[in-house]
């Protein structure tokens, strides 16, 4: 079986490639790499054959390929597939999950039998092509430009997109209080309170709540309330009129500036960016 090198193919300043693959008929045989990837399937579908399983994957997922995954693509009787592909070195990954901290679960992204994968929205779709083109645009002159350009597009699509693949993972022993408590905040009417609706629905102590929070979900009760409130503010920018002081205010956030913060932290782009852009690629 063919085994592909990063010293082959990566740019060793660069540490990461990417490229557009406008055909299956363009990618290569079963095979496995000492280097990972993402692929973001642009337009169709493709059999994506990977450590002795079959999956369909149809246009708007996205794919994390581990350094050990065997894998190949085959072509569905319907149509040809085109899509995205970054491939990077081992030490930015590892550069990644250090830089994230204890609370990213890059636990659930290396050990399961099968990488993650997650379908986006047409509008997450168009956001995560425009964060890798934005790759293209850059002189490949600028190596050291690119790098970190690079590591910018990962740390931001990591953390959205597949550590929210990895949330409903639920370690062994996970207490059925905690389950129902992350069923119920879910609620407008809770999330918007902050980290005290935790507190107050489960009947324990802050210290305790915390505590079970970063053990089983790699995360502080504020920051899984902090998820809920820019998943909902991200609704209302696309399909609504509100004004983003009167989002900040709907999802409980009275300072407008700690809005903007956590919604850059999230998209690298202000709301008033996120929705233009959502307008135009609906």
């Amino acid at each position: 079986m063919l085994k592909l090198l990063a010293a082959n193919g990566i740019d060793s300043e660069i540490q990461a490639h990417y490229r557009l693959i406008a055909s299956v008929r363009d990618t290569t045989g079963m095979h496995s790499h000492d280097f990972f990837e993402l692929f973001l399937i642009l337009k169709g579908s493709v059999v994506h054959v990977i450590n002795n399983n079959r999956q369909l994957l149809q246009e708007n997922t996205l794919v994390f390929i581990r350094d050990r995954d065997v894998h190949c693509y085959e072509q569905t009787t319907d149509s040809d597939c085109q899509f995205v592909n970054l491939s990077f070195k081992r030490e930015v990954l590892d550069d990644l999950i250090a830089f994230l901290g204890e609370g990213f679960p890059s636990g659930r992204l290396l050990e399961p039998a099968m990488p993650p994968s997650v379908l986006l929205s047409k509008t997450e779709k168009e956001y995560v092509r425009y964060r890798l083109e934005q790759l293209s645009l850059i002189p490949q002159e600028k190596k050291l430009a690119i790098k970190a350009e690079v590591r910018a597009i990962l740390t931001d699509l990591f953390s959205r997109y597949i550590k929210a693949e990895a949330e409903p993972f639920e370690p062994a022993g996970q207490p059925e209080w905690l389950k129902a408590l992350c069923r119920d905040v879910k609620k407008k009417e809770q999330f918007t309170r902050g980290a005290a609706a935790l507190v107050q629905l489960s009947g324990k102590s802050h210290a305790y709540v915390c505590r079970m929070f970063r053990e089983y979900l790699g995360m502080s009760p504020t920051q899984y309330i902090n998820e809920l409130r820019i998943s909902y503010a991200e609704n209302l920018l696309l399909n609504t009129d509100m004004e983003i002081v009167d989002i900040s205010l709907e999802i409980g956030l009275e300072n407008v500036s700690y809005f903007y913060d956590l919604f850059k932290r999230r998209h690298n782009l202000t709301p008033h960016r996120y929705r233009q852009f959502g307008i135009i690629h609906k």
